[in-house]
């Protein structure tokens, strides 16, 4: 009788092992599919080098970082098709932002190029995800009724205080806040030149942290060129009067 219970007993305990095991191999799977994968392009003649590095994010079932990244590669191989001088450098890199708390991911993507001068351009392009869903900041941020020029002058007034990375002659200009009448609310046409402007287009590249919306900038596009890609980060409270209704910042679980 013993040593049946002892055999049910081993049977019992190797099979819960078993279970365990398994269960923590299906888990490494499924954490290994959840997690972006890293691609990579190289493409050269004798006078250019493409390098391109982006992610293949499990929540981007449209791919469209992949279609992005292909006209961008198909435009610049375009353009460059009939290049004679040599060392011209494009090079696409990205970083990654994740918000526990909205149960976001963001995607910073930061084009490189180089034609021989002494340092090279950078501009920036972002991509967040949330539920397999790519977020379009207008589905976050109310932009109408002046909520975008309002938006546009606290990021204005938050980047001031740093004067070391932003130039408030360059913020302004890029902002299109030198294009505001008197009234500092109606647009001047014939200082912009142009029939409307978008103040919405200054928010547009943004990563969504724990503690707020951080957006950035193109290098030289609102501070010198050593400030290379800036971000100015507005936190929820200050965000609070502009978020769409239907926005959940903490999603129901």
């Amino acid at each position: 009788m013993r040593n049946i219970i002892t055999r049910k007993l081993c049977v019992f305990l190797f099979s819960a092992v078993f279970l365990f095991l398994q269960g923590c191999i299906n888990m490494s799977k499924q954490e290994a599919a959840d997690k972006p994968v890293s691609k990579q392009v190289v493409d050269s003649t004798a006078n250019y080098l493409i390098k391109v590095n982006y992610p293949a994010e499990p929540q981007d079932k449209e791919e469209v970082m992949k279609k992005w990244v292909d006209l961008k590669l198909s435009d610049k191989k375009f353009e460059w098709k009939n290049l004679t001088a040599p060392r011209n450098e494009y090079q696409i890199n990205y970083s990654v932002v994740q918000s526990d708390s909205s149960q976001t991911v963001s995607y910073l993507m930061n084009e490189y190029e180089n034609t021989g001068g002494a340092s090279g351009n950078q501009k920036v392009t972002s991509f967040s995800f949330r539920n397999n869903q790519l977020m379009d900041i207008q589905g976050i941020l109310n932009f109408s009724n002046g909520n975008d020029l309002q938006l546009t002058k606290l990021l204005a007034a938050k980047a001031a205080s740093d004067t070391n990375t932003f130039s408030a002659a360059m913020l302004n200009e890029s902002f299109g806040l030198n294009f505001l009448k008197k009234d500092g609310i109606s647009l001047d046409t014939a200082k912009c030149k142009c029939d409307a402007f978008f103040f919405g287009s200054n928010l547009q590249c943004y990563v969504i942290r724990n503690e707020g919306i951080g957006f950035v900038f193109g290098k030289y596009v609102v501070g010198p060129g050593s400030s290379q890609t800036p971000e100015i980060l507005l936190d929820w409270k200050t965000l609070t009067p502009y978020l769409q209704a239907g926005f959940e910042r903490i999603p129901k679980k």
